[in-house]
């Protein structure tokens, strides 16, 4: 009998003391809160153009300056649940900075809780849970904001448990990093300014780098990004400029497994950055710590700061990839859905009658029937040109220009091919968007029509 109550006894303690363990881990009840989506909306000016609820509970405003928890809406009755960065009286719209749940809004009332397990849960109105930390029982004890923006979940010794810089949607705070492994390895672009919803483009830790994407027709096609073998993570930083207090860079910092040894076609290159590798994206003489790195819904790659030394119009735009670091004409989105590109202006609308002037009305021509018996496509030839993904795309071949034409012919789903005269290279396209202007005239474009 005695083992048997010995085996007992320690049955109980263990029970005893892994419930101990788990009432010292919960959240004290004060700390706990259910926010519902309701009542009026902040009459200040926001990105988007949209309405917002500021979150606030009887312990937490949840700010921490210039930042703030909130819900916004751009279309009726659908809320994000996101972080806003500015302050009311800025005299300048505020900008989000992460959502939550952009690709799945919530309603009228629905519910933020923070309970006793740990757990943060944003519920619909109809009670369905939309988005979650998925933090029950993992030692949480308390949230909150902190000063560089990042929304945090953290146990009794202050450890992050989990925390919003982990998840970024479009934009990087600085401090903020993507990870190749066990992270988020991407941003990626809202459709537009209405709609929230994930758009087609992207910048990725891929193995050439750090790429920019457009995702149509099922193909991904390279519009731009930065070069480095072995990429394992890039951190968006703003650092001072030798000690300095007043002069900071703005910069993306390579964490690499290799020292990149062959350069990848036409992506900018990456050099000695502090003690790693990286970009100095630009060089500001005033404090840039409050930041922010974000792939914009027509493709660009922006920078914006906020510059706390003026009362008003305190965001400022401080880079831009299509600008600062390539030809505005290499933006796919820079003509809208077609056009021709030179030196920053869209001059032209290429038709089979010629190039005709360039409107925003301007459209590729509809794609002919792909129906057994249909008649063959045609194509009209433009020299001089280049698509905005042929930088970084040598295309197939060498083949025949009439080979080229039968493999696009072949697809339903290509639009047009460029063709290089002087290498015999085939590159065909599932979307036309920015043609750009190319010096050398053997360069070709033909679009099918």
């Amino acid at each position: 009998m005695a083992p048997s109550i010995h085996m007992h006894f320690l049955l109980f303690s263990a029970i005893l003391l892994c419930s101990s363990v788990l009432v010292q881990s919960q959240v004290p009840k004060n700390a706990t809160f259910q926010f519902i989506n309701q009542g009026d909306f902040s009459e200040y000016i926001v990105e988007y153009d949209a309405n917002h609820r500021i979150v606030r509970t009887e312990e937490d405003t949840f700010f921490n300056y210039p930042f703030r928890l909130c819900f916004y809406n751009t279309t009726p009755n659908a809320f994000i649940l996101a972080l806003r960065a500015g302050i009311p009286n800025d005299e300048d719209l505020m900008r989000w900075v992460w959502d939550a749940n952009r690709n799945d809004p919530v309603r009228e009332n629905a519910t933020l809780t923070f309970g006793r397990n740990g757990n943060l849960v944003l519920a619909d109105v109809d009670g369905r849970v939309v988005w979650q930390t998925n933090t029950a029982n993992k030692g949480v004890t308390g949230i909150s904001l902190q000063p560089n923006g990042n929304l945090v979940l953290q146990d009794k010794n202050g450890r992050f448990v989990w925390q919003s810089f982990d998840y970024p949607a479009d934009t990087l705070l600085v401090g903020q990093s993507l990870k190749l492994n066990g992270g988020r390895k991407q941003l990626v672009s809202r459709t537009s300014d209405v709609n929230g919803r994930d758009g087609p483009y992207s910048i990725v830790i891929d193995k050439k780098g750090f790429t920019m994407y457009l995702k149509t027709a099922g193909k991904s096609l390279q519009y731009g990004g930065w070069g480095g073998e072995g990429l394992l993570n890039v951190s968006f930083d703003a650092v001072p400029e030798d000690q300095s207090i007043t002069s900071y860079e703005l910069t993306l910092a390579f964490g690499e497994q290799q020292q990149p040894t062959t350069p990848t076609r036409h992506l900018l290159q990456s050099r000695p950055v502090g003690n790693s590798r990286g970009i100095i994206l630009k060089k500001l003489n005033y404090n840039a710590t409050y930041s922010l790195f974000r792939l914009e819904s027509d493709g660009n790659i922006k920078v914006f700061t906020y510059y706390t030394n003026t009362s008003y119009l305190k965001w400022d735009q401080t880079y831009a990839f299509f600008g600062d670091d390539v030809r505005e004409c290499g933006l796919p989105s820079k003509c809208g859905s077609f056009g021709f590109c030179d030196k920053r202006m869209c001059i032209a609308c290429p038709s089979p009658n010629g190039l005709l002037g360039w409107s925003e009305s301007c459209k590729p021509p509809a794609a002919p029937s792909c129906k057994t018996g249909s008649a063959a496509p045609k194509y009209y030839k433009i020299a001089g040109v280049q698509h905005f993904s042929s930088p970084y795309d040598e295309g197939q071949g060498p083949m025949k220009v009439a080979d080229c034409r039968d493999k696009c012919s072949k697809d339903c789903k290509c639009a047009g091919f460029f063709y290089r005269e002087e290498s015999s290279k085939c590159f065909s396209v599932p979307v036309l968007g920015t043609l750009i202007k190319d010096a050398n005239t053997s360069h070709v474009g033909y679009i099918k029509y």
